[in-house]
């Protein structure tokens, strides 16, 4: 799971994209996700969040355990999201996200290569 992963969702405001940066430690799962957020008729935003989870079997949760916004047309209350997903090959994850208001999305997150 180390490395870095692509990563893209739809919720039911808007679509979320941008990098997850994974470390695997046995179960437990440790990184940062930064994404544009574009809500549907509004301005986006750029989010960066800290990672802890865990990998059973080929279950995967992510919490996010703090946030920094990057950048913001205005201002902006965001709420951590938790994001639970099977790893479906080697390479991809994907999975049901919400975050603390219950908003609902639909992820996949997709392992770059190492060699780029």
């Amino acid at each position: 799971m180390t490395g870095k992963w692509k990563y893209k969702e739809s919720y039911g405001l808007g679509e979320a994209s941008g990098e997850m940066f994974l470390e695997q430690q046995g179960k437990l799962l440790s990184g940062k996700i930064i994404f544009t957020d574009k809500e549907s008729g509004g301005a986006s935003y750029m989010i960066q969040e800290t990672l802890s989870g865990t990998l059973e079997g080929r279950k995967v949760k992510l919490d996010a355990t703090e946030y920094d916004v990057i950048h913001a047309e205005t201002s902006l209350h965001y709420e951590l999201d938790t994001w639970f997903g099977l790893l479906v090959d080697s390479s991809t994850i994907i999975g049901l996200s919400m975050d603390a208001q219950g908003m609902e999305g639909y992820f996949v997150f997709e392992k770059v290569p190492e060699d780029k």
